[in-house]
This record gives structure tokens, sequence and C-alpha cells, in this order.
């Protein structure tokens, strides 16, 4: 007997499906087809899928593809009534919402690797939801476990690690946060906000959107009705204003202290002199009129949308919107001309493995930026602390120290340590050369520092930041920096000092030669130094030199640098050589140097012939024309 499903609301499962991916942080990844296929591999597929077996098309109430996966796809079926979620004998694909989910991914699996969904009920409390997954080719279909035994429907990352595992997911995923922030850029810059002014603004929102009376007010504060003509007229002064009040009531309940709030308010009350904050009415660089002003109220909403999603993600989440935050201020705000260029994410990770970071450790940052070496440090912690929560505690309160002397950065810092889960790290405003700050940084007795120094010092000026970091830190500290490579190869006669007094005094352990393109969009070629603190280089002792040019990510368009899923081999390959000090033709290589000789394995490694490429060959050429030009420009300079 053939049992038909009653009419019930459909419409509502529909809708809390709908609804549940558009809300998802990654939806842009995602193309969402419902009541037919738009995807031509997939219409194939189903072009004799009819439900009443004609041998008719058919099609599923939601079609989920993948343009960056063009071999997966997922397929979900909807029941109004939980009675017809599954039947006992699984044949009857009309009337059940199981039965016809797997009914269609036999159709898809001939093409595509196949998540199928089955949810039914009308209550959203009390849906049935029953997942599965069948593999491209194959006749098996397995139910994908529910978490903690509750059935829910998965997010788009889960769904993504499920057919291509979690690299690929995280690879999508920090493409569409990047893609974001490359867009919002854009669209601020049209109405004439500049860079700097951009990372304000951004950073005001975010934080402000973590009071929960600003996230239902704001738009109310957007616009006022004119009491006759009934008229609503923008009022962008009066959203600014809210946007600093909440701001003040989100750093009251992380506790912040007096003078950090302060500071931070007083940078972000700037953003109330601008026109977006001021005019009821503005122009786009490109537009011919001037249109009503709610520039303000729509870049809040879209940050709520796009972003601040992310954050329900538990721990993850906050992991991902602080990773936006950095990718946005790495966009708007690497500033070459003043020697601002923020580090990758990927290489802060990098280095709590480099200095073999352990729950323990005190972490230093002379010249912190928006706290991206000290985020790392703070979740490769965290990790490793797992359960413990008190050591949790002890880690974020007293175990990360940051210097910022430029007060938009400073406040930067701040508010990215607090959207990644820590509101209590002690990051200082300051000189970080200034006796008072070394000393109050000794008091916290570092073990560890990492670093980027601004590069708008010069090559001696940055190895004096490592030196100062060096100085900071307990006897057998770690120290690594990422520096121009300028500093590791320049004959400059303050450089050479410079590289001369470290030598002195601590241990160079290794120099790795980094991507020439690893802080695109800013062009500028970089070295990590490694040292060990208060421990004279011995005579003699061979530091390890590692040819660490290509890491596994590429430039994509829109998207800036993506990994293509070799970052993690190459990281241990090179984690293995450094800490085994390995020579290797063509990647790394010992040698004992002095402080005069250049510190970096091209002057020194083996040339591994047989992997030579017409490429290699140009980018030695344009290498050393590169190195001979900053060099040259140096003699002129010093």
């Amino acid at each position: 007997m053939i049992w038909l499903p009653t009419m019930g609301n459909e419409r509502v499962t529909e809708d809390f499906v709908r609804d549940w991916f558009k809300n998802d942080p990654l939806f842009s990844a995602i193309k969402l087809d419902e009541q037919k296929a738009t995807v031509a591999k997939a219409r194939k597929c189903l072009a004799n899928a009819s439900k009443k077996m004609t041998g008719k098309g058919g099609s599923p109430e939601f079609i989920i593809s993948f343009p960056a996966l063009p071999d997966d796809i997922i397929v979900v079926e909807c029941k109004a009534d939980t009675k017809f979620h599954a039947s006992d004998t699984g044949d009857n694909p009309t009337a059940f919402a199981v039965d016809g989910a797997l009914h269609y991914s036999a159709f898809l699996s001939k093409e595509y690797n196949v998540a199928s969904i089955a949810v039914s009920g009308d209550k959203k409390g009390k849906l049935k939801i029953s997942s599965f997954y069948q593999k491209m080719g194959e006749a098996e279909v397995k139910e994908i476990e529910a978490k903690e035994g509750v059935p829910e429907l998965l997010d788009i990352f889960s769904f993504i690690t499920l057919f291509k595992g979690e690299t690929q997911a995280q690879n999508i995923e920090s493409a569409e946060i990047t893609k974001t922030a490359i867009e919002l850029n854009k669209e601020l810059n049209d109405y004439s906000i500049v860079e700097y002014e951009r990372c304000t603004l951004v950073s005001a929102i975010l934080l402000a959107l973590q009071n929960d009376a600003f996230k239902a007010g704001y738009k109310a504060k957007a616009h006022k009705v004119h009491p006759k003509t009934k008229i609503p007229a923008p009022t962008p002064e009066r959203l600014a204003e809210f946007i600093v009040s909440s701001i003040r009531d989100v750093l009251k309940d992380h506790d912040i202290d007096a003078e950090r709030v302060a500071s931070m308010i007083g940078e972000y009350e700037k953003i109330r002199n601008h026109s977006i904050a001021k005019s009821p009415r503005i122009k786009k660089k490109k537009a011919s009129e001037q249109q009503d002003n709610y520039v303000l109220r729509d870049i809040t909403e879209r940050l709520q949308k796009t972003v601040l999603p992310l954050i329900t993600l538990g721990d993850k989440g906050y992991d991902v919107l602080g990773r936006f935050y950095r990718e946005f201020i790495r966009y708007a705000g690497t500033d070459k001309k003043t020697g601002l260029v923020l580090t990758p994410q990927h290489i802060t990770e990098f280095f709590c493995d480099v200095v073999n970071l352990n729950v323990n450790d005190v972490v230093f940052d002379s010249c912190c930026g928006s706290g991206g070496f000290l985020i790392s440090a703070m979740k490769h912690m965290l990790q490793k602390a797992g359960a413990d929560q008190k050591k949790k505690r002890e880690i974020k309160e007293n175990q990360l120290i940051g210097i910022e002397s430029r007060t938009d950065m400073f406040t930067f810092a701040c508010s990215n340590m607090m959207m990644s889960g820590d509101g209590k790290s002690h990051i200082y405003q300051g000189d970080s050369f200034a006796d008072e700050i070394v000393e109050e940084v000794r008091t916290f007795e570092p073990t560890v520092a990492f670093l980027n120094p601004p590069y708008d010092v010069g090559e001696g000026g940055q190895l004096e930041f490592i030196e100062n970091a060096l100085n900071c830190l307990q006897p057998g500290g770690r120290c690594a920096a990422i520096v121009q490579m300028s500093c590791a190869t320049s004959t400059a006669p303050r450089t050479v000092i410079v590289r001369d007094r470290l030598l002195a005094n601590h241990s160079l352990t290794g120099v790795f030669s980094m991507p020439d393109d690893l802080f695109h969009p800013v062009g500028v070629i970089t070295c990590i130094m490694t040292f060990e603190a208060h421990k004279p280089h011995p005579s003699g002792f061979k530091t390890f030199f590692g040819y660490f040019k290509d890491d596994g990510f590429r430039k994509t368009k829109h998207m800036g640098r993506v990994n293509r899923g070799d970052w993690d081999t190459i990281k241990v390959t090179w984690l293995s050589a450094y800490l085994n000090r390995e020579s290797k033709p063509g990647l790394s290589v010992v040698r004992a140097v002095a402080g005069s000789d250049e510190w970096c394995a091209e002057a020194y490694m083996e040339t591994d012939y047989t992997k030579l490429t017409p490429s290699d060959f140009e980018r030695a050429v344009r290498d050393y024309a590169i190195h001979k030009l900053s060099v040259d420009a140096l003699g002129e300079s010093e």
C-alpha cells in the first residue's frame, strides 16, 4: 500500500531549512536551488528521477551545490508531518522524507558525492532530521552520526569537511572571509573613507555588535520620523553616538582597565567626525547625486549578517571572527609607507611550532600591531591546556604581553584580542624601548618573543627591535622574528654592528628565507630569524638556514593568497629540517656565520639541479636585482 502524506504546513519545514543555510556564515560559498536544479550536471542526473517512477524528471525541495567543489552536492527533502519521516521499507519516496532524499541520492551519486538530508515536522523544536552520505559511484549509503546523539542540520563548514576534509573546509572558509573583507574595503572606499579610518570604523562596529542592546536598536537609531510629515530622515550622528556608547558598555563588561578604555574610546570617537556620521546626505565617489546617508546602518547590518554569525560557532567562531578582522585590517591597514605590514595567520601559527610553545610559556610581542602573534599564541596554548580551566584563565590573564606605539593599532589589538576570546591580556601603548616599559615587561618573566618589527626603521632598526625583545626574555628564552631579507644580507655598517651585538649576547639558531609574495598585496621579501636569549653565539656554531620559498599558497583573484592544501605537509617538512638541523639540497643548510656574513640560505645552500625550472631561474634573477637595488639604496642612505 502506498502512503500519501496529508497536507500539513510543509512551508514551515522548508522555511526552517532555507533560513538555516541562508544564515550560515559560509552561505556565499554555496548555490541554493529550490524545486529545480540549475547546475547542468545535476539536471542531467535528475532527468529520470521522478519519485513516481515514471521515468520523467524529478527534483527535491532543495539542491545545494558548491562552485568550488563541482563533485559534491547536498539534497534536502521535507515533509510537514513527522509521521512521514521514514517508511519501514524505504521504498516510498513520494510519501516519506528519508525515502525521497535517498531516492535522489541514488541518481545524483552517479556524478557526485552526495549528502542527503530528510527533515520532517512543522514545529521548529520538534523536527526530525536524518542525514546520509553516499560517495560518487558507490551504492553504499552511510548515515551521518548525530552530534551527542541529537539529530541536527550540519553547518556548511561541516558538510565541506565531510566531502573534502577539514583542510579544504578551512581553505574555503578563509577564501570567503578574505572575499568579504576585500568587498567591504571597496565599499568603504566608495564613500572616501581612507584606509586607517576603515579599520577604526569596522573595529568599532564589531565591538558594538557584542552588545545585545545595540544589536536590537541600531536600526532605530539610524533615522528619525518627522512629527508632521511622518517621513523618516537619516540620523547618522545618533547611530555614531550609539556605537561609541555601546563600546563603553562592552569594555565595562570585559573589565577593561580605565586607562585602556580611555585610549580605545579616544580612537573610536574619531568616527563621529567623519561625514558618514555627520551629514544626512552623502555621495559616493562616482555618483552624480547625493543620497540619504544610511551608510553606518548598512555597514552595521552587513557585518551583523555576514560576519557576526561566525561567533555562533563557539570557540571556533571566535577564531574565525578574529580572522575576518585581521584579514580586513590586512587589506585596509597594511601601509608600506609607515612600515606596517601585518603577518599572515598561517605564519603566526607557524611561529608557535618553531619555538615549541608550551602552556607555561609567557609570550611577548614588542610591536604587536593588530595582535596576530598573541592571538595565535593564545589559541595554541589554550589547546594544549585541554580541559584545565584554571590554566586557561592563567594563560589569558598573565601569559600574553604586547606593546604597540600607534594609538590606532593599539586599539585594534585590544579589540581583536577581545573578539578572539580574551579581554585581560597585558597590551600596553607606548615605546617598547622605554626603560619603564622594559622593566614592566620583565616583571612577567617572558620566555618567548614573537615580533614583526616596523619596516620603516630600516635594517638596523629592525634588528634592534629583535635585540630589545631578546633583552626582555628570561635566559634560554626563544625568539622568532620576521624581518626584511636585507636585514640578513646588508653590509651597511650600522646593520653589521647590530648583528655583531646580537651574536655577542644571544645565539642565532635559524634563518628561513620566506616566499616572495608572503605579504601580498604588499611586495616585501622577508626572512624569519630565530634566537636563544642570553646565550652568546658559540664560536663555530652552525646556524640552520632554510630556503622556505614555497608554502603551498597561491595568489587567487579577489581572494589573496590561498592554501592549495599542501601547507600542513610543507610545514612538517620545514619543522623537521629545522628541529633536526638537516642539510637538504634545495631546502636547507647549516653553516657557521659571523655578523659580517650573509644570514640566508641562498648564500650557502647546495642547489638541487633536478628540480630547477625556467621560473626558478627568473625568480633568482629577480631576487638578485631587488637585493642589489635595496643594498645600493641602503648604502646611499647610511
